[in-house]
């Protein structure tokens, strides 16, 4: 049954009235049926305007006086199917929706039938982008992806046009495809409550953690709370490695960093998966996938990647990671090589170049700054504040 354009105008209390009605006839002939209830829609839409909806009468009692007066006895058993129980019942709902709307509208003091409306083609686009989210979690696409792009706006037509009843059930709909077309909306509607209530549950958890939980660069391999990591962390970031820079504004290398309790601070966990499309990670060749420990992986495709691991400086006797810049380099393990820097490995690792090549310089009223005692780019340094590489 299609809600058509003229009883799109008739008032819900007589839409639930006369889906009543129906019900109670409904084991007579359908030809019978429609022409004894034919019309019946303005005329009592007509009497709901001039006396009210108590003027409408028991249902029963008047689907009583239609038998009588198509000359069916009173107390005949109805035949109905279980298809016509569904109709009826999906109609008796319609029409308590279409009351409920008008109550809502009478206590807002407005019309709420256009609002209703203008909803109805926004919800068969929101079904629409539900079908091809679930569709995209599935096969790992982004929403932003070329083939979420499209499906999207292929399902966006097919739903308008279901939705319009201009294909799949078309516009006489059976009690199957009604079935079907409402357990998809309900669904849809689901998901949608789901995802919104798991997001609103999601964000309330991480304000009542705060900074405690964190994620890397996107792509980066991690997903672990901040707690659980090592390092330093900026804007809920973690941070692989730091850039000093002098008064005058230019790189230094060799700089030690230590916190207002005189401990190293170290940046460093092993390893960094961030992969950017100016430096991207390589992937792990094929025979060293079965030897080699998988770190990272391409966030959009799920391949190993080679992870970047980053090396400590040290003074003699010890390891140290809070000397900045930390030379690192992309390999397929994630274990340090002791021999890393033997003379003559191509592979050795470096420092990378500093994120920008010089800064406005600084100054403090009454303090001297400090003038480094080596270029940017010296691998040593004899100063106080700097250590030697290994």
């Amino acid at each position: 049954m299609t809600t058509t354009d003229a009883e799109a105008n008739v008032a819900p209390e007589v839409r639930l009235f006369l889906a009543r009605v129906r019900r109670e006839l409904a084991d007579l002939d359908p030809e019978v049926l429609s022409d004894i209830t034919d019309g019946l829609e303005a005329d009592f839409t007509e009497l709901v305007e001039e006396r009210g909806p108590d003027a409408l009468g028991d249902p029963v009692e008047y689907a009583k006086e239609l038998r009588a007066a198509a000359g069916i006895p009173a107390g005949v058993p109805a035949r109905r199917g279980f298809g016509e129980q569904v109709d009826g019942f999906l109609d008796a709902g319609h029409a308590r929706f279409d009351v409920a709307v008008a109550k809502l509208g009478e206590l807002l003091r407005t019309d709420l039938g256009p609002v209703v409306a203008w909803l109805r083609p926004l919800w068969w686009i929101v079904r629409a982008w539900v079908a091809v989210w679930l569709v995209s979690a599935v096969f790992s696409w982004t929403m932003s992806s070329a083939p979420s792009v499209v499906l999207l706006i292929v399902a966006v037509v097919v739903s308008m046009f279901i939705g319009a009843g201009r294909v799949w059930p078309g516009g006489e709909r059976g009690t199957l495809a009604r079935v079907v077309l409402l357990v998809l909306n309900a669904f849809a509607a689901f998901v949608l409550f789901m995802t919104w209530a798991t997001g609103v549950l999601g964000s309330s958890m991480d304000y009542d953690r705060g900074w405690t939980d964190g994620y890397n660069e996107a792509n980066g391999g991690y997903g672990a709370p901040i707690e659980e990591q090592a390092g330093i962390y900026s804007d809920g970031k973690w941070v692989s490695n730091i850039y000093p820079y002098d008064a005058s504004g230019k790189p230094l290398t060799g700089v030690q960093l230590f916190d207002q309790e005189g401990e190293p601070i170290d940046v460093v966990t092993q390893p960094d998966c961030t992969s950017t499309t100016a430096v991207p990670l390589p992937p792990l060749a094929v025979d060293e996938l079965d030897t080699a420990e998988v770190a990272c992986t391409d966030g959009m495709t799920g391949e190993a990647l080679q992870p970047r691991i980053f090396y400590p400086w040290s003074n003699g006797a010890a390891q140290l990671y809070n000397v900045f810049p930390l030379p690192s380099r992309v390999q397929p393990g994630t274990a340090l090589d002791p021999n890393a820097f033997a003379d003559g490995n191509e592979d050795a690792p470096a420092i990378q170049e500093p994120p920008l090549a010089t800064v406005p310089k600084v100054s403090l009223p009454g303090v001297s700054t400090s003038a480094p005692s080596a270029s940017p780019s010296a691998s040593s340094s004899a100063s106080a504040g700097t250590a030697d590489r290994p």
